[in-house]
C-alpha cells in the first residue's frame, strides 16, 4: 500500500508535465506561423557603397535609397541606412557585398548572374528597377590633349573603331564594346585609367555625363595632358540597379517594393528630374557627332522606358552615327 501514493502522484506529475509541454509548443507553433505571415520586424541595416568618385551619382543613389525604405516602414520597420567609402576592384566589392560585414548594397549595371563556380561568391540578388533610365548609357570622350584634331575628324563609327577604348576590368561596358565591333584594353583598376590614357595604352575613356564636368577633378595633376572632347557622344543602353547581400531576401524584398511605390507616386520621377537637370539638357542639345551602340544582354523590359532623347524610343538602337 505504501507504494500506490507514490505511482498516482507520478502519474499526476506526467499528465501535468505533458500539459505544460503541450500548451508550450502551441504557443511555439502559433509564434512561427505569426513570423512567417509577415515581414521581419527587426531594425534592417543596410550599408550602401560609394567608391568615392562619383559624388553626383553617390548622391542620388543614396537618397533614391532613403526615399525607397521611407516608403516601407509601415510594413517592414525601422531601418538603418549607412554610406560606406571603400575602394574595392569589382570581383571584390560583389563578393564583400556578400559577406555583408562592411557592406551589403551598392548600384551597378545589370548583368547576367553569374553561373561559374568560382564566381558564386559574387552573385547577389539584383533588384530589376532601372533607376537612371538611360542617363548612364550617355558617354564623353576623355583624350590626349594631343589627339584633339584627330578625334574632331571622326564622323563615322567604323572611324571610331579604329581607336582603342579604356575600361576597368571587370566591368559589363566591355562586353556591350566588343559586341558593336569596338577594341578594348581594360585594366585591373579603374584607379589606373587615367595614366595609362596618358601613357598612351588605349585612346580614349568614355566618361558619364554624370561626370563629364568634374572628370579631371579626380587627378587634376593630368588637366595639362587630358581633355574631354565636346563633340561626340556615344550612348549604348547600360540600365544601372540595385544589387543586395545573396543572404538579405528580405531586404531585396523591401527595396524592390519601396521603389515600385515612389515609382507609383511619382516621388521616383520628382527626384531624378531635380538631381539631373543639367545632364537631361544636355541630352536635349545634343552633339555635332552621336553614335549609338546595341546592348544585346539585358531584358528587354529594362530598356523599354521612354528614351531620353527628343522623339526617340527607350529601346537597344542599331549602331550608328548621327550628325547634329
Amino acid at each position: 500500500m505504501s507504494d500506490t501514493p507514490r505511482f498516482g502522484f507520478a502519474k499526476v506529475a506526467a499528465w501535468a508535465l505533458c500539459c505544460v509541454l503541450g500548451l508550450g509548443l502551441v504557443g511555439w507553433q502559433a509564434a512561427r506561423a505569426e513570423t512567417a505571415a509577415s515581414p521581419d520586424k527587426r531594425r534592417m541595416e543596410f550599408r550602401y557603397w560609394d567608391w568615392g568618385a562619383t559624388p553626383k551619382r553617390d548622391d542620388y543613389q543614396f537618397a533614391l535609397l532613403t526615399l525607397a525604405l521611407d516608403k516601407t516602414v509601415k510594413d517592414y520597420g525601422p531601418y538603418q541606412l549607412s554610406r560606406v567609402v571603400r575602394s574595392y576592384s569589382t570581383s571584390r566589392l560583389r563578393r564583400e557585398i556578400n559577406r555583408g560585414e562592411v557592406v551589403n548594397v551598392h548600384a551597378g549595371p545589370w548583368r547576367p548572374l553569374e553561373v561559374s563556380e568560382d564566381k558564386l561568391p559574387e552573385r547577389s540578388v539584383r533588384i530589376n528597377v532601372s533607376i537612371f533610365k538611360d542617363l548612364l548609357g550617355y558617354r564623353k570622350l576623355l583624350i590626349r590633349r594631343a589627339d584633339l584634331d584627330r578625334f574632331k575628324r571622326i564622323r563615322r563609327a567604323d572611324e571610331l573603331k579604329k581607336l582603342v577604348v579604356g575600361q576597368a576590368n571587370g566591368w559589363v561596358d566591355i562586353d556591350i564594346y566588343r559586341h558593336n565591333g569596338y577594341a578594348v584594353n581594360d585594366t585591373p583598376t579603374p584607379a589606373s585609367l587615367y595614366d595609362m590614357l596618358a601613357r598612351k595604352r588605349f585612346d580614349y575613356i568614355p566618361i558619364s555625363l554624370l561626370e563629364a564636368t568634374t572628370a579631371l577633378n579626380y587627378r587634376p595633376e593630368l588637366a595639362g595632358e587630358l581633355m574631354l572632347l565636346p563633340d561626340i557622344t556615344v550612348y549604348l543602353p547600360l540600365p544601372i540597379i540595385f544589387y543586395v547581400n545573396v543572404h538579405e531576401p528580405l531586404m531585396a524584398e523591401r527595396l524592390e517594393k519601396g521603389l515600385a511605390l515612389a515609382k507609383q507616386d511619382g516621388s521616383f520621377e520628382r527626384l531624378f528630374k531635380s538631381s539631373f537637370a543639367d545632364e537631361l539638357q544636355l541630352i536635349q542639345d545634343g552633339s555635332r557627332v552621336h553614335f549609338a551602340l546595341s546592348n544585346p544582354f539585358v531584358p528587354k523590359e529594362l530598356t523599354d522606358e521612354k528614351s531620353l532623347e527628343p522623339g526617340a524610343r527607350g529601346t537597344p538602337a542599331k549602331p550608328h552615327a548621327r550628325r547634329r
